[in-house]
């Protein structure tokens, strides 16, 4: 069968199943989307949090690790396309927020996951 919803729309109903409390089935859809797209940061992070409500804390933390990785990889490539100037401004562009933003994010919930270890 051919699955001809968008990547955003897959997206969607993965969180859909994760906000409904299906986290298997929102493990399975943000498992699909990265089939297709290794590097999408949304999916991979829906996935770590599908797989720690599922109770797969090893699996949810190595995915929050990748997530982290895909962030700065994201931002590195962002921050080489930058001209001197801006890369020399002190004012922060909203791709600045965004990046910190998520570091924030999945930096919490690997501590959160350290925390519940220990």
């Amino acid at each position: 069968m051919v699955n001809n919803n968008s990547t955003s729309d897959n997206i969607s109903t993965g969180w859909n199943y994760y906000r409904e409390g299906r986290a298997d089935a929102a493990i399975s859809e943000f498992e699909n989307i990265l089939k297709q797209n290794p590097e999408d940061i949304d999916a991979t992070y829906g996935l770590g949090l599908a797989q720690r409500a599922a109770g797969k804390t090893e699996s949810a933390m190595h995915t929050f690790q990748k997530t982290l990785e895909l962030v700065n990889k994201a931002k590195a490539v962002y921050e080489a396309t930058r001209t001197p100037e801006q890369a020399e401004s002190n004012i922060k562009t909203p791709e600045d927020d965004s990046f910190m933003m998520l570091s924030r994010m999945i930096s919490q919930r690997i501590s959160e996951i350290q925390v519940a270890q220990a």
